[in-house]
């Protein structure tokens, strides 16, 4: 019995001399941990030994985990990628669909707080993220779909046949730069801008636009747009639209007048229906109020600002006595005119159809003159005239007429506006082969 005493109190006195080495050699690890408020940058870590150690949360390394060791693989991946995609597009290309078909390899992920890291979500798949929105495609759908430049493949000259078509007009008849634009919104106002003031006749076999009152003699042009379509047909056949002809055939007319290049969006189709009733209610008239024309400016996609953008279009051309004598006979209506002009429009008038020029200090110059004019009570047509009377208008005329360069740079916005009006795009409509006549 004294001999099991004897080794028990030995291990006892064995264990007494060791434990306490052993116990400085394996020091107390407890797990680290982190107290962070969100509003500060400073964090407080608990270590070994309970040592405390105040640090900047952008000095600190966290150990990597399996996970991050496969996402810190794929940051060099793709720096490396970035680094070469000049060199050898096809071959990233080829990585990133590995990366998508590799799930979570495939995610760039940074913490929000540790590593400088992306505001927001990561990007997840390179290949799928969605395009910002930006002015480009605002204007795209501003436009109905239309495009700048639209037939730089299918007919890159297209655009000089149609200048040099209108070039070559405009040096045997100046008043052609007026007639066109008359076309263009005769025809946008009606059913859209579709060609369909150019018919001669449709299936139904019913009367077509362009004989309507508001249309008939006060429009022309029809032959000059024969002739350009013409030349289209025989360089690109089936390409350029009757509809596109006119869009810029009438920037061709304003530049023509002194307005500086504008641009001028393609890609409309030509419509196949043209119906005289269609007309009625659809194009602005002589006599017509501010609440009337801002009504039917409106309905069009089309501001009062841009109506009195456009009215500016009167600074050159001609209107028919027709629109404008009956002023005259109503004392009420005669006291908006001014009465040296009153004297010329009952001297000129021998006939309802005889005309007067809109601006004849400058009949065939864009400028803000007829601005100036409308001011001064000498607009032809009432429905110009009273522009000048309703406080939704009056301040922009009163502007263009002293800023020509600021009405400028609107004309050819607005007038894109107008011609984006109803559009036929995609595989609506047709193509026609001859712009008087639907394909058959």
């Amino acid at each position: 019995m004294a001999a099991k005493v004897g080794i028990f109190a030995a291990i006892l006195l064995v264990c007494a001399i060791l434990l306490p080495l052993l116990a400085s050699s394996c020091p107390n690890h407890r797990p680290e941990f982190l107290e962070h408020d969100s509003s500060k940058t400073d964090i407080t870590i608990h270590g070994d030994n309970n040592n405390v150690v105040h640090a900047n949360v952008n000095d600190i390394a966290i150990p990597s985990s399996n996970y991050e060791t496969r996402n810190e693989r794929s940051l060099k991946e793709k720096k490396k990628s970035n680094k070469n995609k000049n060199k050898n597009k096809n071959k990233k290309n080829k990585k990133e669909m590995k990366s998508h078909e590799h799930g979570f390899e495939a995610f760039n992920f940074e913490h929000p707080l540790i590593g400088g890291g992306h505001h927001g979500y990561p990007h997840v798949f390179p290949g799928y993220n969605v395009d910002p929105i930006t002015e480009e495609h605002e204007q795209l759908e501003i436009l109905g779909g239309l495009r700048e430049g639209f037939y730089q493949n299918t007919c890159p000259q297209a655009e000089q046949i149609i200048k040099n078509g209108l070039t070559r007009a405009f040096q045997n008849d100046s008043t052609i730069a007026a007639a066109i634009p008359r076309l263009f919104l005769h025809d946008c106002f009606v059913k859209g801008c579709d060609g369909s003031i150019f018919l001669d006749t449709t299936p139904s076999g019913g009367k077509v636009e362009k004989l309507s009152p508001s249309n008939g003699v006060t429009v022309k042009g029809f032959e000059l747009i024969d002739e350009i379509k013409a030349e289209l047909e025989e360089n690109c056949p089936g390409i350029v639209s009757c509809s596109d002809v006119l869009a810029y055939l009438s920037r061709d007319a304003f530049v023509a007048s002194g307005l500086p290049h504008y641009e001028v969006s393609g890609g409309r189709r030509d419509g196949m229906e043209s119906r005289v009733e269609n007309v009625v209610g659809n194009l602005p008239l002589p006599d017509d109020t501010v609440d009337q024309m801002i009504q039917l400016f409106n309905r069009k996609g089309l501001n009062a600002e841009d109506l009195v953008v456009l009215i500016g279009a009167h600074s050159i051309g001609v209107a028919h006595c027709f629109n404008f004598l009956y002023r005259m006979d109503t004392p009420e209506k005669a006291q908006m005119v001014d009465p040296r002009l009153g004297g010329v429009m009952k001297f000129t008038c021998t006939s309802q159809m005889s005309t007067i020029a809109f601006d004849a200090t400058t009949q065939y110059k864009m400028d803000s003159v007829f601005y100036k004019q409308l001011l001064m009570k000498k607009g032809l047509l009432e429905s110009d005239q009273v522009l000048t009377q309703d406080i939704r208008t009056r301040g922009f005329v009163q502007r263009f007429s002293n800023d020509e360069v600021g009405w400028f740079n609107k004309f050819g916005v607005a007038m894109n506006k107008l011609g984006a009006v109803e559009v036929l795009t995609g595989n609506q409509g047709e193509i026609r082969k001859q712009c008087r006549a639907i394909n058959l």
